[in-house]
């Protein structure tokens, strides 16, 4: 029902509006009735009114100052002015209030029913589009946790935005991120072990109660610390971007990151790694960040004792090409049980290392030298890991060594030692590194696996799982996924109801010519031949065993 009032100063005309129109016919309730705009008014104030019905010539206030004082208060008000005069001046001041129309007394009854009809629809028009609004803004408030869910992980995984369009999302999803402060991008990443023992013989609905349970904790100890927004990108993996307005920030996220491990380590009884970015600044750099920590956590160029927590030291330039090449070499060294060879390899990079201007790069480059044998060994028991079974003692000691000199001295003192250690070992831990990651690719080998990947699972570094890999297995780990997918091929293919492109698919290749390709040259035959002579190998079977 709508409401309304009738206004005029002649009681037989108000009288008549009211009993010989049939008002609720056109769901309209009459609310008042008033022989003067002031008391109309008055009434207004304190009661919402939709139609006024109204004399323009009335004594205290007429009914186009009435109309406009009521528009004030209710701007869809919608106002039908009665006049006795045929006055055309008076019907276009009233037609600057937004009248819906005039009529002229006396009254006609059916011109006033057909005036009314048309003012209704419009306000039954009016109110249906309010209502869409409103639905529109409710749907709106209730994707918009989807919205910023969508938006953060563009943030860390689209190129080419626009800063200034990505300022104008954040704020309409009301995200606080700017384009001014210092943030920095922190991940946390439940490492394999735990996924292993913990997650992977979970149901489904057991996974996403415990990834929730994880996303709330990990909010909950990052809001302590500055976080801005805290986000979970994937099952195994969590963000936050964090806010450091000051230059002494490294301790505060490191403090955060070991309350974080060890809550987790408590409450869910899981292991994590963390990775911290550098800072930035600016919303188009968070990209940068997210990968910048990812690398962190499996490069540690940070590390504490027991916790791994790893901060991106070095900028995309010669120094990391250089470490990488370092570390490849020096671990080759020490995992062939070639001291010599690792001592070289530490030689010719402290040539470069010497140049570093940046004291504290060169300072980090030198902690990532002294950790690198204890990610050879990720995973062994402490007492299995000889002089590296303490890292917070070496560290200690490293880090009080008169300079760049006897911290080399030191190094290569370590080096040769974990080498002999290791060799006496027989490399009980590479074999079980190796183990797993030949479980992994018979369980998984139809995925799109790649040396990163298995890395990850294993807690290894790619060059380090490579060297170790290729020692052991005698060929390198594409060599060996390759050949344990054209072997699954092989069997597929013995099995003539299965499409080829089926087989191109089920062993992890998307492209059927680049699979055929590529099981010619491991197998000497094309699929197709292969399946024909398989078949003409079972036939002749066949028939041998019913002669």
């Amino acid at each position: 029902m709508y409401r309304a009032i009738i206004c005029d100063d002649e009681e037989t005309v108000r009288n008549g509006l009211r009993k010989h129109f049939d008002w609720s016919g056109h769901k309209i309730e009459i609310a008042g009735i008033f022989e003067d705009g002031l008391p109309a008014f008055e009434y207004m104030k304190m009661h919402e009114i939709d139609i006024i019905i109204t004399d323009v010539r009335m004594i205290h206030m007429d009914g186009i100052t009435l109309a406009q004082q009521a528009s004030e208060l209710y701007p869809g008000v919608k106002v039908l002015f009665i006049s006795g005069y045929a006055d055309v001046e008076y019907l276009k001041g009233a037609l600057k209030v937004d009248a819906v129309d005039y009529i002229l007394k006396s009254i006609d009854l059916d011109e006033l029913d057909g005036v009314i009809t048309k003012l209704v629809k419009q306000l039954d028009k009016e109110r249906s589009d309010r209502n869409l609004i409103r639905e529109m803004e409710e749907k709106l408030e209730k994707s918009m946790p989807l919205l910023r869910v969508r938006l953060f992980e563009e943030l860390i995984r689209e190129h080419g935005n626009q800063e200034e369009n990505l300022e104008k999302r954040v704020r309409f999803l009301n995200i606080p991120l700017d384009s001014d402060t210092r943030y920095v991008v922190l991940v946390m990443r439940i490492r394999h072990r735990s996924r292993r023992e913990i997650l992977d013989p979970l149901s489904e609905k057991e996974k996403q109660a415990v990834s929730i349970s994880l996303e709330e904790l990990f909010a909950e100890i990052l809001d302590n610390y500055g976080a801005k927004v805290a986000f979970k990108e994937r099952l195994m993996e969590y963000v936050a971007i964090l806010a450091v307005p000051d230059e002494e920030y490294e301790q505060n996220l490191l403090d955060a990151a070991e309350e974080l491990y060890e809550a987790v380590r408590k409450d869910m009884q899981m292991e994590i790694s963390v990775g911290i970015s550098e800072p930035f600044c600016g919303l188009v750099n968070i990209q940068k960040g997210y990968a910048d920590a990812r690398e962190a956590i499996s490069r540690s160029y940070l590390i504490q004792q027991d916790i791994p927590i790893s901060v991106k030291k070095y900028k995309d330039d010669d120094t990391k090409s250089l470490k990488e090449q370092a570390e490849k070499e020096i671990a080759r060294g020490i995992l062939g049980g070639d001291v010599q060879a690792a001592k070289q390899a530490l030689s010719n990079v402290m040539q470069y290392v010497r140049k570093i201007e940046n004291e504290d790069t060169r300072q980090n480059f030198m902690i990532a030298l002294l950790l690198l044998p204890a990610q050879l060994m990720n995973n062994m028991k402490p007492e299995h890991m000889g002089v590296y079974a303490s890292q917070t003692r070496l560290l200690t000691v490293f880090l009080q060594c008169g300079g760049i000199n006897e911290q080399e001295d030191m190094l290569l003192s370590l080096y040769e030692e974990i080498t002999e250690h290791l060799k006496k070992m027989s490399s009980p831990h590479t074999n079980t590194v190796v183990d797993c990651v030949c479980q992994i690719i018979a369980k998984r080998y139809m995925e799109q696996l790649s040396v990163t990947s298995l890395a990850e699972m294993v807690n290894l570094t790619p060059a380090y799982l490579c060297v170790l890999f290729k020692q052991a297995a005698g060929k390198t780990i594409n060599e060996y996924l390759t050949q344990e997918r054209m072997n699954r091929a092989k069997e597929l293919l013995s099995n003539s109801n299965i499409h080829l492109y089926d087989v191109c698919y089920k062993v992890g290749y998307f492209s059927p010519s680049y699979f055929s390709r590529i099981f010619k040259k491991y197998v000497g035959m094309t699929p197709r031949e292969y399946r024909e002579s398989r078949m003409v190998s079972l036939n002749l079977k066949e028939e041998g065993e019913r002669e």
